[in-house]
């Protein structure tokens, strides 16, 4: 038996689905009935989601087989019975594998409208896609029926799933949970799905009138009383109602003056609307209860802690205060009037402390309105200057407590004096800004030439170093400029080392003008400057080598300086060349622009 045990939940879900799937053709086959709802789909994507997704392979294999079986029963060709069966799966798939991803995991219950929507989207989806799949292979391919086998999936997948997901667990076989809303009366739960089917039997029975609003209000109600599982089994009570009353060919609403099919149409986007309207309402009633719970379990847990709260603010110099907006009353305990320079002997209520707070309370209430609809804990810090003397930090939490219907009726508050801290917090504030800043001029000064503002020979080899990497990573160009200026000893021994140095820097606001946004010109030594043209070939290169050369020769003069002129070495990046190697061969080309007569540009062999 245990080894039987892996296949039992697909051989199950397969017969279960054969057995609704048969019955519900009979329906249509034998008594003309009008289908609003295919259960079937119900059953494929609750089979997915009641098991984990190791298991999935087994079920959709089995879900494959039962509509293939059905499609034969029912004499499909088997090519047709093969792509029905193959969109019965995929349509299972998607709704479900949507599904979990939606909710966050197998077992998590829809909380938010953001849930109910992506469950919404995910039966569409799901339905869609098998409507499409499976419409050539249809015996009837046109868009009518392809309308009501999307419909009738979608109110399946949406009605039936929780419905049979609730019966799964409520019979023992499983974990899954279906969200209600309140306390769950089976009984209850059951008379008003019969109310409901009555209710749609009258509505639907009334010729030339419609009362559709009147079940549109009957899935509200019951969406309010139970919930998700409620709304949907009002939608297979009207599903219901319109399937019995069409037995025989009849029109399922005698109010619509269709034919049987376009009734059930329209009925069937009725029932898509209505289920629009409920689900979300159903998720908001259920986070509702939640919060009211949750909220009511931290008002007792606060109450029965207040004696904790009057031994802590002792021990940890902690105050308390608590505001009853129904009253207007205050209950300030003694360490808590200390602290905002109050006298003890004010307690419990001190009236208005606007005039003891620097700033009349504009930061304290002014908090304190901002954050009046919040349910969770909040703090701040405010300040105060208790007797006129020295101004105090004092750090507060407030909780806001709310009745049943979700109006604030208090506010609780405890505050400590954290001057200290504030001060020691702002201490280290400002040290760490000051070496952060210190940091970054060090690191300035030591990629930096002092005298230039340029790049320093560390800084510029670093990055030649880099560029050189990215550019045999990337297959991309690199270029070198070295120059040097010209006889510049001499222009040192005639005029002087200030005026050199006046030189050195002029040459290196020429060079600066000449760069590009991602170049970089860098002094490495005495007179020589190095210029390094990422993405840039050898005869791009001895174009701007050629202009740095020409705006040198003619700008160096300007200002009352001696002119100078420069001589430039290129050479351009090879094959597994290093970055030492290439700044050795612009060297050697730098030296023949020197020895060909100066103020001229050389390439590097």
């Amino acid at each position: 038996m245990e080894r039987l045990r892996p296949f039992l939940g697909p051989i199950l879900t397969g017969v279960i689905w054969c057995l609704f799937a048969l019955g519900t053709l009979q329906l249509r086959s034998e008594y003309n009935a009008v289908l609003i709802i295919w259960l079937p789909s119900a059953v494929a994507v609750a089979a997915l989601h009641a098991h984990p997704m190791r298991q999935w392979p087994g079920l959709l294999l089995a879900l494959y087989i039962a509509q293939l079986t059905t499609s034969l029963l029912i004499d499909l060709p088997l090519v047709n019975g093969m792509a029905l069966a193959f969109a019965t799966i995929v349509e299972a798939f998607i709704c479900t594998r949507i599904g979990k991803l939606v909710l966050g995991g197998r077992g998590q219950l829809p909380r938010t409208f953001a849930h109910i929507a992506g469950l919404f989207l995910a039966a569409v989806a799901g339905a869609l896609a098998s409507a499409l799949i499976s419409f050539p292979f249809r015996t009837d391919p046109t868009l009518p029926e392809l309308a009501w086998w999307f419909l009738a999936s979608v109110l399946g997948i949406l009605a039936g799933t929780p419905v049979l997901l609730f019966l799964r667990q409520y019979l023992g076989f499983g974990d899954q949970k279906v969200a209600i809303s309140g306390s769950l009366s089976l009984k209850g739960l059951l008379l008003a799905f019969l109310l409901l089917v009555l209710l749609a039997d009258i509505v639907l029975a009334i010729p030339h009138i419609s009362l559709t609003p009147l079940l549109v209000i009957g899935i509200l109600a019951i969406a309010i009383r139970f919930g998700q599982l409620g709304a949907a089994w009002g939608i297979i009570a009207y599903g219901v109602a319109a399937t019995v009353r069409s037995l025989g060919g009849h029109n399922p609403a005698a109010f619509l003056d269709f034919t049987p099919f376009n009734a059930g149409l329209y009925l069937q986007a009725l029932m898509l609307v209505m289920l629009a309207a409920s689900l979300p309402l159903a998720a908001l009633l259920l986070s509702r209860d939640k919060l009211e719970e949750t909220l009511r379990r931290r008002n007792e847990a606060l109450h029965q802690n207040l004696t904790i709260f009057n031994l802590a603010e002792t021990l940890a110099g902690i105050g308390r205060w608590r505001y009853d907006l129904r009253k207007h009353t205050q209950d300030w305990s003694e360490r808590m009037l200390e602290m905002n320079g109050l006298p003890r002997e004010l307690a419990p209520d001190p009236g208005d402390v606007r005039d003891s707070l620097p700033d009349r309370g504009k930061e304290l209430f002014g908090q304190i309105a901002r954050h009046r609809d919040d349910r969770k804990p909040y703090d701040f810090h405010y300040r105060v200057r208790p007797g006129g003397g020295e101004e105090r930090t004092l750090h507060i939490s407030i909780l806001n407590e709310f009745d049943d219907s979700g109006a604030r009726i208090a506010l609780f508050a405890v505050a400590m004096d954290v001057t200290q801290q504030v001060r020691r917090e702002e201490a280290i504030e400002l040290a760490r800004g000051r070496a952060v800043q210190l940091a970054a001029e060090a690191n300035r000064r030591a990629n930096t030439d002092p005298l230039t503002g340029l790049p320093n020979r560390r800084c510029t080899l670093n990055r030649l170093g880099r560029l050189v990497d990215n550019a045999h990573r990337g297959g991309s160009s690199l270029a070198v400029l070295m120059f040097d200026i010209d006889h510049f000893k001499a222009v040192n021994d005639g005029h002087g080392h200030r005026t050199g140095d006046e030189v050195l820097i002029r040459v290196a606001q020429l060079a600066s003008c000449e760069v590009r946004g991602a170049d970089l010109v860098g002094r490495i030594g005495g007179e020589e400057f190095v210029w390094l043209l990422p993405g840039v070939d050898q005869n791009r290169a001895g174009q701007l080598a050629e202009r740095l050369r020409s705006a040198i020769e003619t700008g160096s003069a300007l200002g009352g300086l001696p002119m100078v002129t420069v001589s430039i070495g290129i050479s351009s990046l090879r094959p597994g060349e290093d970055a030492d190697a290439m700044l050795a061969r612009a060297d050697s080309a730098l030296y023949r622009a020197k020895e060909g007569g100066r103020n001229r540009v050389r390439l590097a062999a």
